[in-house]
């Protein structure tokens, strides 16, 4: 990743640096937040925030009328220094360039808000939303890498790999917002596409990683464009021959009962969920039931949840760059015996019991990583500190 120099020049589409030079304007650059404005600052167009994501390898792209436009670089915030406020008309400018459709921008104008896939003149992908903000417009893009890594270069456990060999079961992968959730699921579709005939469908909102059928057919369905909730494709799935179904977040009591259903009709489900680690996932799955059905969800899923990989991204030691912190549990008699009677509580000792099974616990892993060098101390006591509140 590159070292940000707030005085470099960045990098953007021949035809708007052509503009920006017919009225004398300075390119855009980057510098952390707090510094002011130069006397005179230059408009930017959605190709330049694009290009200078790239330029930075910036996760994300913020923007909104009325405030000024920033990236996350290296998980920090970083504002375009020398670019004023957005007025209402550019940031709609911008807007309007990733809805062209005008059923979208119907849906969006209605809700208030909206979840899309945008792609690119240049071919880069991005997950957007759409908002409104103290009546105001408001846009964040996530930068979607064109490949998808493998299991190994993100470094996901070899164990993870035998939850494949199962014929059904719920696999949960969990984590709090930008832990990486979605490029792992990505990947673990992509290592079943490359190694096993299968067909698998995905139910995403919004579709971001395309896919080609390699060894296995892969269908990708999006909300809102090939299915109007989750709940429904979900029940079509049962009708369409499907192997392993995956769903990009459980959010709704619907969800997570229609993919038990898939899971007791003979598939392998995958899914995501916005939680630290397995026995908080275990815990809010069940409270999306309403209280009388709770002791029915805790029977379902003792029997049915194959497995719970919650993960975290931390700043490495060794290195530049991000790396992963994995927490494991896998079903078992112990485990599915909690689950049954509700026990959340003993999931982490029952995860450290199962060490030899492949199960591990957050801290432990963060210890594994800090003991070969490659994450700071002070990581693995925030994770230490966090299991005893």
């Amino acid at each position: 990743m590159q070292d940000l120099n707030p005085t470099s020049k960045a990098s953007v589409n021949n035809m708007a640096a052509a503009q920006d030079a017919e009225k004398g304007a300075t390119e855009p650059v980057i510098s952390e937040p707090g510094t002011g404005l130069p006397e005179s600052a230059p408009r930017i167009t959605l190709d330049q925030l694009v290009n200078l994501c790239i330029e930075k390898e910036a996760s994300d792209v913020h923007f909104r009328e009325g405030g000024r436009a920033a990236l996350r670089v290296g998980g920090r915030m970083i504002y375009i220094e020398n670019i004023d406020s957005l007025t209402k008309e550019e940031t709609e400018t911008m807007i309007n360039a990733m809805l062209p459709n005008g059923e979208e921008k119907k849906r969006f104008f209605n809700v208030r808000e909206i979840d899309f896939s945008y792609t690119h003149t240049n071919g880069v992908n991005f997950r957007v939303n759409l908002f409104y903000q103290k009546g105001k417009l408001a846009c964040v893009m996530r930068m979607i890498s064109k490949r998808i890594p493998s299991m190994d270069e993100l470094g996901i456990p070899e164990i993870v790999k035998n939850v494949f060999d199962f014929r059904e079961g719920l696999i949960l992968v969990c984590g709090t917002a930008g832990s990486g959730k979605s490029t792992t699921i990505h990947s673990m579709l992509q290592y079943v596409n490359s190694n096993f005939v299968k067909h698998i469908i995905t139910v995403e909102n919004p579709i971001e990683y395309v896919f080609e059928d390699n060894k296995s057919i892969i269908t990708q369905r999006e909300v809102g464009k090939d299915t109007l909730a989750p709940s429904m494709a979900l029940k079509s799935a049962i009708r369409e021959d499907a192997n392993i179904v995956m769903v990009s977040e459980i959010n709704s009591y619907e969800t997570l009962d229609s993919l038990l259903d898939l899971v007791e009709t003979g598939h392998l489900v995958i899914a995501t969920m916005l939680t630290k680690d397995a026995s908080q996932t275990v815990e809010r799955m069940v409270s999306l039931y309403p209280p009388d059905l709770r002791k029915r969800a805790q029977d379902r899923l003792s029997g049915n949840l194959l497995a719970v990989i919650a993960q975290d991204l931390v700043e490495r030691k060794d290195r530049r760059g991000l790396i992963a912190i994995f927490e494991l549990m896998f079903r078992n008699e112990s485990i599915s015996q909690i689950i049954k009677h509700g026990n959340f509580v003993q999931l982490r000792t029952a995860i450290q019991a199962g060490a030899e099974e492949g199960m591990i616990t957050m801290d432990s892993y963060a210890y594994e990583l800090a003991h070969a060098g490659i994450i700071n101390q002070d990581i693995v006591s925030r994770y230490v500190q966090r299991e005893e509140q």
